[in-house]
């Protein structure tokens, strides 16, 4: 008690100094390639004062160095002198003592197109822009020391947009003016706002509409029809099997990195994230671009939203094995029950792209807690949460329908875990998991559990039972999953 006392009496002078709203303006200019997106920024203390200090990212989502894309012109504020602090990602103004402060800024490309490397660092020209919502907007210092579940109401308006630079968001689409109230860290900054050249297309589920934007003209038949009729397909499944419809809005926006019809770059580079009410998609547009890769990726992405959002790990890398494992394990199961592919493609699939991918890899032993140490810096052991981790759910899934008869699978414990989570607002960890696991299998998997996802020694798939129709002989070295089609597969058992 009184530590959560002490905690409140440091936090509550930021209050009685701040307010919790703050409004942006964001102009329009006829040539954004050369001034970007101009902001003004406006916010009102309770208690007057003639400095004032604003939070700007200078590292976000794996990029540096993001001041260079900040640009504060003297002649555009001219009340203020300011002091710009990359390493501490801050700039401080001072005025005339009073309750208002205004800054006007631009946010600016930094970089050359085309560039295939770059992801997250703000793309601004004269036919679109691409910016997420922390290297747009900076807020005051204040708002990054408030607790995270505490809600901001952040006035966006967009001005002298015409009509057919479409703009759109993770909180509303084609709105001009908007009233967005959210936390910061997970709602503010992790979003997405796109205008331009974009294409929109929507659809309903149970009455919540769901949005996709996409640019560009996609080689290798990524038509507009193909990916947002496999993106309906993907979005409904995921909410029928969860049983969870209560998302009010959600959006997917699909953006080229570089697009060019020859094959000057050699390959593809893909990459998807999920955010607040979304999922965003960049990739190189060229002759190699890969259609089960792109289905693989909406599959995946869109699963984060219950595993990873709605089921929150608690120590982050640490779980990993879970909220990526168990995130890729459903990727290839949810896209087999909707017949997106067959029993055969799913063999497959997850015999190279898990197991044989998994065996393959010489970090695959790895200890979990190095996991948390190198994810960030190792392809090999960036991949071991993954690989691990959807063996072990295939594992489980098949304990849970040995146990059971057929009556139960992993799907019902998913759905309890989710209920848990979200009803009593708890993040995951490995004790509640290993808890609810020794409900359905009635026994406790702990040294299982620390043998071979703690500690990082292979599961002997050869030697571990099956249900019936699945068998793993060992094909040099590497177990691979055998179906028996002459067997009645129980594996889809709702």
């Amino acid at each position: 008690m009184f530590r959560k006392i002490f905690f409140l009496t440091l936090i509550l002078p930021l209050f009685a100094f701040s307010q919790n709203k703050i409004s942006y303006k964001v102009y329009y200019d006829g040539n954004l390639a050369k001034n970007g997106l101009k902001v003004r920024v406006d916010y009102k203390l309770k208690k007057a004062s003639d400095t004032l200090s604003f939070y700007y990212a200078n590292e976000s989502w794996g990029e540096k160095d993001l001041f260079k894309n900040l640009a504060i012109v003297k002649e555009e504020n001219p009340d203020i002198t300011f002091e710009i602090t990359p390493e501490s990602n801050k700039i401080k103004i001072q005025k005339k003592k009073g309750t208002e402060f205004s800054l006007i800024y631009h946010i600016k490309q930094d970089f050359t197109d085309p560039n295939y490397k770059i992801f997250n660092r703000p793309r601004i020209n004269n036919t679109f822009f691409h910016v997420l919502g922390k290297n747009l907007f900076m807020v005051p210092f204040s708002f990054t020391k408030t607790p995270d579940e505490v809600e901001f109401e952040f006035s966006v308006e967009w001005i002298n947009f015409p009509e057919k630079f479409k703009l759109h968001n993770n909180f509303a689409s084609q709105i001009h003016k908007q009233k967005i109230k959210t936390t910061l860290w997970d709602g503010f900054y992790n979003s997405l706002f796109i205008g331009g050249d974009y294409r929109f297309y929507n659809f309903k589920v149970h009455d919540k509409p769901i949005y996709f934007a996409l640019r560009g003209e996609w080689n290798n038949g990524f038509t507009d029809d193909f990916l947002f009729s496999n993106l309906k397909k993907a979005v409904q499944s995921q909410r029928d099997f969860w049983q969870d419809y209560d998302q009010d809005y959600f959006t997917i926006t699909m953006t080229p990195t570089v697009s060019q019809k020859d094959s000057l770059y050699k390959g593809y580079s893909t990459t998807g994230s999920a955010i607040k009410n979304a999922f965003m998609i960049q990739g190189t547009n060229n002759p190699f671009n890969n259609k089960n890769s792109y289905l693989y990726l909406f599959h995946h992405e869109l699963m984060h939203e219950w595993i990873g959002n709605k089921i929150q790990n608690k120590h982050e890398e640490l779980n990993y094995w879970f909220s990526e494992g168990f995130t890729d394990y459903y990727t290839y199961k949810n896209r087999l029950r909707i017949k997106d592919i067959s029993m055969e493609e799913w063999q497959k699939l997850f015999n190279t792209e898990i197991i044989k991918s998994h065996w393959k890899n010489p970090e695959k032993n790895i200890p979990n807690y190095k996991i948390k140490d190198d994810f960030w810096k190792s392809r090999n052991i960036e991949k071991v949460p993954y690989r691990r981790g959807a063996i072990f759910a295939f594992w489980l899934d098949n304990q849970i329908m040995l146990k059971t008869n057929y009556q139960k699978s992993l799907d019902d414990l998913m759905r309890e875990l989710l209920k848990t989570c979200t009803e009593k607002s708890v993040k995951f960890t490995d004790e509640l998991f290993l808890d609810l696991v020794q409900k359905y299998l009635e026994q406790d998997i702990s040294y299982f559990f620390q043998k071979h996802m703690i500690g990082g020694e292979d599961i002997d798939l050869k030697k571990e039972k099956w249900i019936d129709g699945f068998s793993f002989p060992t094909t040099d070295t590497i177990p691979q999953l055998e179906v028996d089609k002459n067997k009645n597969i129980k594996y889809l058992t709702k």
